[in-house]
């Protein structure tokens, strides 16, 4: 699970960036992808030492749900407005929430399955 959150911050870190310049580097907020990328990455990387590796992937995943829940507070209430119009910021945020989405599906999945297997003693 580590490297899934190493490539999920990655992945979020690389699309605030692109969207940031992509934007003309107007708002800062462009970069709120990669700032939940990199609270996804630095425990990720914790927990590869094998000691820190269920610490670490609690705290990624915790991230990694607010970063799915953060871009609905946005899209919910301008669709619900009728506001919505499909721009660069509405694709980042689409974008943050399909990635932090898959990754906290796995995370939860990763999960059950430890602790079916130290149940089982394995």
């Amino acid at each position: 699970m580590p490297k899934v959150g190493i490539n999920s911050g990655i992945i979020l870190i690389t699309l605030g960036i692109l969207g940031y310049f992509a934007g003309g580097m107007v708002s800062w907020t462009a970069l709120i992808p990669a700032i939940f990328g990199l609270l996804i990455l630095i425990p990720s990387l914790i927990a590869r030492n094998p000691d820190k590796l269920k610490l670490g992937m609690h705290i990624a995943a915790t991230f990694g749900l607010l970063g799915f829940f953060a871009p609905l507070g946005r899209i919910i209430p301008t669709a619900a407005k009728g506001e919505f119009v499909f721009n660069l910021a509405i694709a980042s945020m689409i974008g943050m929430l399909v990635v932090c989405g898959i990754f906290l599906v796995l995370c939860i999945k990763s999960f059950k399955e430890a602790r079916q297997n130290k149940a089982s003693g394995n």
